[in-house]
């Protein structure tokens, strides 16, 4: 009878945690649950502490690219030239080359006024380490700076891989009801070759209680 009622209770203990552990559902380009781990701002993967409300993902090659002029080793790249293809990128694409004459803003609109936790996510731009903050690489929310922690990018595995993307935590910004402008834009630094760069970028994450939406340019891509 012992071992009917020990068995028994180790089938519910492993239903339990086969519950707990199960994978949710993908989805592209729309909002997913905050409830992921989330990449720390060393790089490493953690579950670390949980934001309220919905992420939402939004893709830096859908923002308006038209007019841009990046930074090339030989020529500048311009317009839909600083839309790039790499499959680790969210959604195969991100936009590199950047300089202050490639801001990228990202136009996103909020049914309410809201805080939310602004991440994005980064590549170096350059072959090296680079250390970035508020003065080297520029954030903005509705003209007002995001005054965020320092964090770094670097190189993949392979020496050329520059695009090493990871998710740095920017801290918290306040969206008002309406129309919101993000812009990252290179800053006071001399990354790529003594001129002013930003680092790469495949997209930001945005997590509030708000409902959140952006046109997206994605002609960039066709």
């Amino acid at each position: 009878m012992r071992k009917k009622v020990a068995a028994a209770v180790l089938m519910m203990a492993a239903s339990i945690v086969m519950t707990a552990c199960g994978a949710g559902n993908d989805t592209q380009n729309a909002a997913e649950s905050s409830e992921s781990e989330e990449t720390t701002e060393s790089g490493e993967e953690s579950a670390g502490t949980q934001d309220a409300g919905t992420e939402y993902i939004f893709e830096a090659e859908y923002t308006v690219l038209e007019g841009l002029e990046g930074l090339g080793v030989s020529g500048s790249p311009t317009g839909i030239g600083l839309a790039k293809e790499k499959a680790s990128a969210s959604n195969g694409f991100y936009v590199g080359e950047l300089g202050t004459s490639s801001p990228i803003t990202f136009v996103i609109t909020s049914d309410v006024d809201a805080t939310a936790t602004l991440k994005g996510v980064f590549g170096s731009n350059v072959l090296g380490n680079c250390t970035w903050n508020p003065e080297s690489f520029i954030v903005t929310v509705n003209g007002e700076a995001v005054q965020y922690e320092e964090f770094t990018t670097d190189n993949g595995t392979d020496a050329n891989d520059q695009e090493n993307f990871k998710t740095k935590n920017l801290g918290e910004i306040q969206l008002k009801a309406g129309e919101n402008e993000i812009i990252f834009v290179a800053g006071d630094n001399t990354y790529r070759s003594n001129l002013p760069s930003a680092p790469s970028i495949d997209c930001l994450k945005i997590t509030t209680e708000a409902a959140l939406s952006m046109e997206e340019v994605v002609e960039n891509i066709e």
